[in-house]
């Protein structure tokens, strides 16, 4: 006797097989079945599980098809299908869905994790995922999750030091604090991260003295008297704009750090206990 496997349980494997034809045959000839909620598995549909594993003609075709035409799909953990791509590390499939659902960029998962955070903890995107998510979404550079932690925060315990660049480059917030009061350089995974971020925090606030300078219209000053006075007094100036850009920052060598032996993990990890609760430990 032979058993037919259901409608669901076919377009789903169809999807991992990444069989377009076997897709489109299935989903024409059972439309009702398009989204193809998967209840043991927080009801994923048919796009998350293709965004999920990168399969970008799938995506393209569940899409056309009307997949999203009514709402973005949300599963069980309120996570959209750019989410999935973006925490498998799917760069292609997410930049797709950036584009063609540019409004989803913003949304938040249960735990207030947007794309561009779970970008910056897989330490995918940061050719072309990152700068399409801020280019779209400017306004979730400033975002932060149910703790507090903002996508600078999430890459810098990551380790995710080309992460770090990049939203540096837009103008994050370096000194951002969580709800337990610690910066992003406080989650650094090494020394040697941390000593990297200090870095490029005092690249780009002289970049940005620079700037500033520039659009003030400062005077450049050539006479040989000023030069000369100017030449003792370069050190000085110099370190004193390191000491400013870095006000506020964990001192070099501390010897305490939310982030465990300096190992990399995320800030939420402990997610599961309130702020409040994790305080008074």
């Amino acid at each position: 006797m032979i058993t037919r496997i259901d409608v669901p349980r076919r377009l789903r494997r169809a999807i991992l097989l990444n069989d377009l034809s076997l897709v489109k045959r299935i989903v024409r000839n059972n439309p009702n079945y398009l989204r193809n909620p998967d209840f043991e598995d927080k009801s994923n549909t048919s796009l998350h599980l293709a965004a999920r594993h990168g399969f970008v003609h799938i995506v393209e075709f569940l899409i056309e098809s009307g997949h999203e035409e009514d709402v973005v799909s949300r599963n069980n953990d309120w996570e959209t299908p750019l989410m999935l791509a973006a925490m498998a590390g799917k760069e292609e499939v997410a930049v797709l869905l950036c584009k063609r659902f540019p409004d989803s960029i913003a949304s938040q998962n249960k735990y207030g994790l947007d794309a561009l955070m779970l970008s910056c903890k897989s330490g995918s995107g940061t050719y072309h995922l990152i700068p399409t998510l801020l280019g779209l979404a400017p306004q979730i550079l400033g975002s932060h999750d149910v703790d507090g932690n903002t996508a600078l925060h999430h890459a810098s315990a990551a380790g995710e030091l080309k992460a770090l660049r990049i939203l540096l480059q837009y103008g994050a917030n370096p000194l951002a604090s969580n709800a337990f009061s610690w910066t992003p350089v406080h989650y650094s995974a090494t020394p040697a991260a941390e000593a990297y971020f200090k870095t490029l925090i005092i690249e780009f606030e002289k970049k940005k003295d620079r700037e500033r300078q520039r659009n003030a219209g400062v005077r450049l000053v050539t006479n040989e008297e000023s030069l000369a006075g100017l030449t003792g007094m370069g050190g000085d100036r110099s370190r004193a704009r390191d000491d400013a850009a870095i006000a506020g920052l964990p001192a070099p060598g501390m010897e305490w750090s939310p982030v465990e032996r300096r190992r990399a993990m995320t800030p939420t990890e402990n997610r599961a206990k309130g702020w409040f609760d994790a305080g008074l430990e």
